[in-house]
Order: structure tokens, then C-alpha cells, then sequence
């Protein structure tokens, strides 16, 4: 068969591809299980730490503890008071974070190599002195009570919640993991102590390194910090084992959304079943992107927005799920009936060879992809160690995938599509969803807010900051072909990947209002195939190497990529040039885009965040000026209107083609004069770039009342300085100061002291965003609609302090410090190092800025920073809210 030759390649290179050494388990005289792999490419390493304990643990009376304990392990030992853990992540450039599941709890730091003994000695600092303080106790359940509001706003979530209440019955696994709004106000010092003595120990542990290290001297250091924890008894399990299943064939119920969606549930098995590889074949077929069934069949062709499938995993039975998003004017009942049926009949008809060769070779060659950062590996091998009680397990699950015939996948499928191994959950989207949007002028009052921050013991020493010895360019080469196509080329060999990033001179920003989207829809349009090939065989093609391309239009261009094992990188080519150079563009598809397009819009508008950014700019920007798309923009693009779009900004003159990996500067130059160099420039002229034009009233606010919901989203925005201005940088280093991070001004009085938001922050445009007349200021939050005026005033407060009072030495020597460790974090693959080199060409910014803008924020002192926020911070605010308030931000009925 066609694909059979090209399995046996990508098999004998997919387990051992990206690992520079073989990844070791060692367990520590206590119990504590240690895994380390060493990676190269960049010297950035992580430190990630897994507790095996989860939702599925709790009692009804405690549920969500165990999410709850996770917030509360980032507020501080004795060694860490308060804020303390935030500002060491900040001062080492990091970046942090922890995740609560229903068997697990897992927690990362992601820090420069040079920075892994401050990794390992915090998390051993965390996994035995966690203070529990009953204040901050306090404080923290009023953040976890506004994520817990961001999930019952959710439709998505609320269908989720409904069908593992019913499908699960009495079961922990019923239970969701953020709990009830009365588990989470009841617990106290005793009750989160208890949980964290219980759990958290050295012998229900996996500590994971991976990254840039040296094998014997990270062993002594993991010695030094985690080995003299004291040795506990691993915890008993208390999991409860289902022995009788009781669901109901369907559950019906109404919630406010823009459209209806569903569940299927059917009983899948644990884990560690034998059927798993072929379960993941089947999840495959149904739902590997662009070649899945669910996409071609049911998205393509207009009768679901989103939809996927998923296999068992985790502890416990879990079940196999599909889920879908309904188009407008679609029956949910009538996608359920084509998705049960395609799942039928794969019990009766076996995927043919050539299909099933395909998906074989498609999931093996995505690891390749999926694996190539010290986080993405560390969290691969912490779950196979954990789910499946030894390393590369996955890699042994694809070993055992890639050897299954159509016959064995069909059996496993007769066994788990039955009819009555199913349930149906189906929510029917009610009005509440639709939104009206009013404006008003009325201000904001002022609110106190207490001293929060202790900068001891952080030891900033600006003589001792370092500039990057190189910029990530270095040893990039530029060739310009003749037709103006610029082709930018860094060769490195760590990984046999090849990273294609191509930046194209189309936007809606050089269109009028009235055609907001047609970028999107232009480039969904020229996804559909070529003449020669149609959606399924264009895409085939690359899903074969495990390969893929995409097209996502942004504010200024519109970015391209395509990927995948070095050993293919013409087949890359061949497709990136089809892509740009021959699309089909077929009038028969374009209807199909347009209600994939509108659809999408539909569920983004059923979230807050969405509509009050999309009515900021009604505001913040002159009227007509924001090039937002909306649904009458959208429905009035015609086919011609596209195909005229594309022949006028696909083109090879302002085009940028990086190419970063497995390759020689001199093969990409050849392949790019193949494919590329006869591409021809149309006649017309490019159009210009429509810049923001700011508004000149003196602040606006704007009021966008969604009902049904019981959270809000909102923002205070003004102008800033535009990436060419010398205020920029000085700016942006202001900016962070005031809202980058938990560890921010924003992030400790907001959410940290006062509890008033789960998510919080502040930014401004990046130079991909931002024009010669300005960038554009945000600072957001979410919060419950009966807080929604004191959180804004806090908001809004913080914003005055900086421009009042000087920002300490402490803040902007922490935010110098935070640049320069994260500068290694941000090029770690050779992805991000693509998206540099293609984006920054092309907007004809130098190559070397990377580090110069680190040089810039070295330069800053505090009297640069002050001067800026009183340049910028005016008062004059321009506020959007929205979500479940009315016009006098009450509270909705």
C-alpha cells in the first residue's frame, strides 16, 4: 500500500528522534520517583512535579479541595512569605504554573538551565512547608469562587458538569474539579492542611527533570533538596471502583448559549487497557484535524462548528467521548444520528488499509512533533509514568498502534460503539446568548487598597545582569529571490524536524469595515485544496509525514506554516507553494467556509472576554476604524470578493519565507527557487495598511449586557505609544510592571489580597499589533457581575498609583531580570524561532532585536518609567464590560 514503506521509516525514528539521552527512573530512599532526560537545543530545563491525588479523591463534603490546595501552594512557606514565589519565578525569567485533574495534580517551572537548583529548591520547599494561612486562605477562595463562575458561565463546561453527573451517578468521578460554591466557602486552615499533609509527600510523587542539564551533578542536587524530606507511607487508595453502571440513555437540558451542542458518552475503559491503541486509532479516524471524519463530514459540510473525539484516559473507566457544536438552522438530534451512525458502522465495515496506513503514520510522526521542549517531554514522561507505571509508555502504545490490522480495529469497535454502552447529553441553547451593546460616560470612584508586596530576600544585583551572548538570528542567512520573495534560513541539527513560517502582506486592516473577515475567509477558502487535489488528498499529503499547514490572518499579515520530519522537507515545499501558488478556491466550497466562519464567531460571542475586546475597539478607535468582523460583514463576502482578495495580496513581493531545523541553508535556497521562483506578482497594487486611528472624546465607557450570565469580563484602555516611538519600551516595561503576571501590582492587590478575580492583568500591543499612531493599552479582569464596580475601581486605582507614585527599584530590577531569563524561554523550538525570523523580517525590524530590546530595558530607570505612565495615563479611560450586568453595572435578575 502506498503508505506502508514511509510507517516502517517514521517507526524507526519516532521513540528516539528528539531524545539527546535515554530518559532514567530513579527513586529516592523515600519514595520520591525521579525521571530525567536530557535535552540540548536550548539552555532552558523543567522542573515539573506530579501528586497522585485529584478530584476523583474527595468526598462529596471536600470536593474541589484538591483544586484548591493547588491555588493555595502558590501563597507562600517561610522561606517564601506572601508573594515570594511569584517574584522568584519573575526574578529567574520563568514561568510557573500547576493544573488539578481528576487523578492528578501536576505543578511546572520552566527556568533558564542556569536557574535549576533555585527550581528544585523551591518545589522541595513547597512539598513540605506550604503555610496555609488562614488569610490567605480567605482570599483565596474568592479567586477560585470567580474561576468557579467562569465555568457555570460556560456552556461547554455546564454540558460537561451535566454528563458526568448522570453518567457517573453517586461516584467521585460525577463531581466536578473546582467543586460547589459551598465546598469551596467552607474550607479553612484545618481542612487544607490536613489534605496537603495527606497527599503531598515524597512516596506519592514524581519529580520530573528535563532540559539542559548534566545527568550526575542535577542527581546530587535532587539529593540535596528532596532526599532529607522525611519517608511517609504512600496514601491509600480511596478511589471507589464502579462494579454496575446505571446512566440514562439521554439527558435534555436548556442553557443560555448561541447555539445547541452535545455529548456522547460511550463506556470507554481504564487506561491500561489493551485496547487503547486501537481506541486511538479510532479517535484518530474521527478526529485528527483537518483529515478527521468529524472535519471533512460533519464541519465541511455545515452541520456542526467544532467537534472531536477522544479516547479513554486517566484513572478510572472513563468513557469514549464525541462532542459537537451545532450549526444555526441544525438539528442537534440530526448530527447525533450521522455521528452514531459513522460509529456503528466501523463495528461492521473495517478502515481500509490505505486509510488505516494513514492514521498510523499520522500519530507517529505527530510525536516527533509534540515532544520537542523540556515541557512538553516532561509532562509526556510524567504521564506515562504515572498512567502507565513506566517511561515511554506512549511510545510502546504507538509501537503496539502501528501494528494492528483493519480486522483488530474493527473488533475493538464492536465491543465499545454499542448502543447500549451509550449516552446522549444534549444542551439546548437558549436566548440569552444574543448581546446589546449601549454606551455611557459614567466614571469610576476611587477604592483603598493595602500595602501588599515584601521585597526581602530577593537579592537583585543589576551588575550581575548579562546580556544574551547572541541574538536568536545569529547564523541566519537571507536570500532574495528575484520576484521579491525574501527567504530567511538557520540550520541547526538537534532534531530532525524541519519549521517552515511564511508571513504574507494580507490583512483586513487593508480592506474597508465592510469586508472585516475576508482574510479568514480567504484563507480558509485556500486550505480547500488545488485543482489537482481535492480537501482530503491535499491534506492527506502532509498527514502522511505526521506533517500539517494552517493559515491564520493577524492584525498587520497574515501567517503561514508548514512542519514536520526533516527527511520529507520537499513534500513541505511542495505543498506550501500549492497552498499559495495554485489554490482552487472553488465557488462549491466557499459557502461551507463562510458557515464555518459564522459559526465560530457565534460560540466566541458567548464569552465575555470576546465581546468586551471586540467593543473596545468601538470606542478606544475612531468609528469604522476597528476592522472587526461580525456577522454582517461576514454574510455579505461573496466568492468573487475572495478569490479578487487573494489574487491581489498572495503574492511573492513583501512575502517572507523562514525555514528553520534539519536543513542546509543552500537545499532551502534550491527548493525555494523550485517551487517558488516562477510565482508571479499580480498587476495590481498591494493596498495600503489602514493604521488605528484613536478616538480624540476625553474617555468612553461601553456596557455590552449578555443575559444568562453571572460573570463579567472587563477592561480600562487608553493609547500608547506606537513600537517605533522611543517611549515604547519604557512603555511596555511599565506595563508589566503593572499587570504581567500573578506577581504584579495588578495580579497581588486584585486577585491576591482582595480576591476579586481569578484572571487578571494588563497589556499592551505587541509590534505585530501595533502601528506608527499608537498601540493600544489594556488592563482586564474577570470577576462575579455583583463585583463588577469595585474590581473596576481597583482597576482603575492601580492605574492612577503608577502615574502618582514611582515605582520602587525593586519592580523594575525584578522586570529587567524577568527579560533576560526569558529570552531563552521564548526560542526553545524551532517554531518560535521561525515565527521570529518571518514576522520581525517583515516588518522590516532588525533581526538583532531581541537582545537590543533587552539592552533598551537594562538602560531604563525609574524616572523613565514614571514619565511614560504620566504621559499615557491621563485619566482619560476608555472602559468596556461585559457579561451579566446591566446598564448601571447591577447585577442582572
Amino acid at each position: 500500500m502506498k503508505f506502508f514503506f514511509l510507517l516502517t521509516l517514521l517507526f524507526t525514528v519516532h521513540t528516539s528522534a528528539l531524545a539527546e539521552a535515554e530518559a532514567e527512573l530513579i527513586i529516592l530512599d523515600n519514595g520520591l520517583r525521579v525521571i530525567l532526560e536530557e535535552m540540548h537545543f536550548s539552555p532552558t530545563v523543567t522542573v515539573l512535579i506530579q501528586y497522585q491525588v485529584g478530584a476523583i479523591n474527595e468526598t462529596a463534603e471536600i470536593s474541589g479541595i484538591s483544586h484548591f490546595t493547588e491555588h493555595m501552594m502558590f501563597n507562600g512557606t517561610p522561606d517564601m512569605p506572601g508573594s515570594g514565589f511569584w517574584q522568584l519565578v519573575q526574578k529567574n525569567g520563568g514561568r510557573a504554573n500547576g493544573g488539578t485533574g481528576t487523578d492528578q495534580t501536576t505543578y511546572f517551572l520552566y527556568f533558564p538551565a542556569s536557574k535549576l537548583e533555585e527550581g528544585l529548591r523551591i518545589e522541595a520547599d513547597r512539598m513540605q512547608n506550604c503555610l496555609m494561612d488562614s488569610t490567605a486562605i480567605a482570599q483565596e477562595i474568592g479567586v477560585v469562587m470567580d474561576e468557579w463562575r467562569l465555568y457555570q458561565d460556560s456552556p461547554d463546561g455546564t454540558l460537561y458538569c451535566k454528563a458526568n453527573e448522570h453518567f457517573y451517578g453517586d461516584h467521585s468521578l460525577s463531581r466536578t474539579i473546582l467543586g460547589t460554591s459551598e465546598t469551596i466557602a467552607s474550607f479553612n486552615k484545618e481542612m487544607v492542611t490536613d489534605y496537603y499533609k495527606t497527599w503531598y509527600t515524597p512516596s506519592n510523587a514524581i519529580l520530573t527533570v528535563v532540559g539542559d542539564f548534566e545527568r550526575d551533578e542535577t542527581l546530587a542536587l535532587i539529593e540535596e533538596y528532596f532526599g532529607v524530606i522525611p519517608c511517609d507511607e504512600a496514601p491509600e487508595d480511596n478511589v471507589p471502583v464502579i462494579t454496575e453502571w446505571d446512566f440514562p440513555e439521554r439527558v435534555d437540558f436548556d442553557f443560555p448559549a448561541e447555539s445547541d451542542r452535545f455529548l456522547l458518552y460511550f463506556r470507554g475503559c481504564e487506561s491500561t487497557s489493551p485496547d487503547i491503541p486501537a481506541l486511538m486509532l479510532l479517535s484518530s479516524y474521527f478526529s485528527s484535524g483537518r483529515i478527521g471524519w468529524i472535519e471533512q463530514d460533519l464541519i465541511n459540510t455545515g452541520i456542526l462548528t467544532s467537534g472531536y473525539a477522544s479516547r479513554p484516559s486517566g484513572t478510572g473507566c472513563k468513557p469514549f467521548t464525541f462532542s459537537g457544536n451545532v450549526q444555526n438552522g441544525v438539528s442537534a438530534d440530526s448530527a447525533i444520528e450521522l455521528m452514531t451512525a459513522e460509529a456503528y458502522r466501523l463495528t461492521e465495515e473495517p478502515i481500509g488499509d490505505d486509510h488505516l496506513s494513514l492514521l498510523q503514520n499520522y500519530l507517529i510522526g505527530r510525536e516527533v512533533m509534540n515532544s520537542n521542549t523540556p515541557l512538553d517531554k516532561a509532562y509526556r514522561q510524567t504521564y506515562n509514568l504515572s498512567g502507565y507505571d513506566r517511561l515511554n509508555a506512549y511510545e510502546e502504545m504507538l509501537d503496539e498502534m502501528a501494528t494492528l490490522t483493519p480486522e483488530e480495529i474493527q473488533e475493538v469497535a464492536a465491543r465499545y460503539f454499542t448502543p447500549e454502552r451509550l449516552m446522549v447529553t444534549v444542551l439546548h441553547a437558549t436566548e440569552g446568548g444574543e448581546t446589546a451593546r449601549h454606551t455611557s460616560s459614567e466614571g469610576t470612584t476611587s477604592t483603598d487598597v493595602p500595602e501588599i508586596t515584601d521585597w526581602s530576600g530577593l537579592n537583585l544585583n543589576p551588575d550581575e545582569f548579562e546580556l544574551p551572548d547572541h541574538s536568536v538570528s545569529e547564523g541566519a542567512e537571507r536570500f532574495q529571490l528575484t520576484n521579491g520573495l525574501t527567504l530567511l534560513v538557520k540550520e541547526d541539527h538537534s532534531f530532525p524536524i524541519v519549521e517552515m513560517i511564511v508571513t504574507l502582506p494580507m490583512s483586513d486592516r487593508q480592506t474597508e469595515q465592510e469586508k472585516a473577515g475576508i482574510s479568514s475567509l480567504t484563507s480558509e477558502l485556500m486550505l480547500r485544496g488545488t485543482e489537482e487535489l481535492d480537501y482530503s488528498e491535499f491534506h492527506e499529503r502532509l498527514a502522511a509525514f505526521g506533517s500539517g499547514t494552517w493559515l491564520s490572518p493577524g492584525v498587520k499579515y497574515t501567517m503561514g506554516n508548514v512542519y514536520g520530519h526533516s527527511d520529507y522537507v520537499e513534500t513541505y515545499f511542495t505543498s506550501l507553494s500549492d497552498l499559495l501558488i495554485r489554490p482552487a478556491l472553488r465557488e462549491e466550497d466557499f459557502q461551507s467556509v463562510k458557515d464555518k466562519a459564522m459559526g465560530r464567531l457565534m460560540l466566541q460571542n458567548e464569552r465575555p472576554f470576546y465581546v468586551f475586546y471586540m467593543a473596545m475597539d468601538e470606542i478606544l478607535l475612531e468609528e469604522g476604524n476597528s476592522r472587526n468582523a461580525d456577522s454582517t460583514s461576514l454574510a455579505d463576502l461573496t466568492h468573487s470578493d475572495v478569490a479578487e482578495w487573494w489574487e491581489t495580496c498572495v503574492r511573492p513581493d513583501g512575502t517572507v519565507l523562514a525555514v528553520v531545523g534539519d536543513i542546509t541553508p543552500e537545499q532551502a535556497l534550491a527548493l525555494t527557487e523550485q517551487y517558488f521562483g516562477t510565482w508571479q506578482n499580480p498587476n495590481s497594487h498591494l493596498p495600503e495598511i489602514v493604521e488605528y486611528q484613536f478616538s480624540i472624546a476625553p474617555g468612553d465607557t461601553i456596557i455590552t449586557t449578555m443575559p444568562g450570565k453571572i460573570q463579567i469580563a472587563e477592561a480600562v484602555s487608553c493609547m500608547a505609544p506606537s513600537f517605533e516611538s522611543g517611549d515604547y519600551i519604557p512603555f511596555v516595561t511599565m506595563s508589566r510592571i503593572l499587570g504581567g503576571g500573578i506577581g504584579s501590582r495588578l495580579g497581588q492587590s486584585i486577585r491576591e489580597t482582595q480576591g476579586l478575580a481569578y484572571v487578571v492583568g494588563s497589556m499592551c500591543d505587541g509590534t505585530s499589533n501595533s502601528f506608527s499612531t499608537g498601540s493600544r493599552f489594556l488592563a482586564y479582569l474577570s470577576t462575579g457581575a455583583d463585583m463588577a464596580r469595585r474590581a473596576l475601581d481597583a482597576a482603575v486605582l492601580e492605574c492612577e498609583l503608577i502615574t502618582e507614585e514611582e515605582v520602587l527599584e525593586e519592580e523594575l530590577l525584578l522586570e529587567q531580570s524577568r527579560g533576560l531569563g526569558r529570552h531563552a524561554l521564548s526560542y526553545d523550538n524551532y517554531d518560535s524561532v521561525a515565527r521570529y525570523l518571518s514576522t520581525t523580517e517583515f516588518q522590516n525590524l532588525s533581526l538583532t532585536r531581541d537582545v537590543d530590546n533587552l539592552e533598551t530595558v537594562l538602560s531604563l530607570n525609574i524616572s523613565d518609567i514614571q514619565r511614560v505612565a504620566e504621559k499615557y495615563f491621563t485619566g482619560e479611560w476608555f472602559i468596556s464590560v461585559a457579561g451579566g450586568v446591566d446598564q448601571n453595572m447591577e447585577p442582572l435578575e
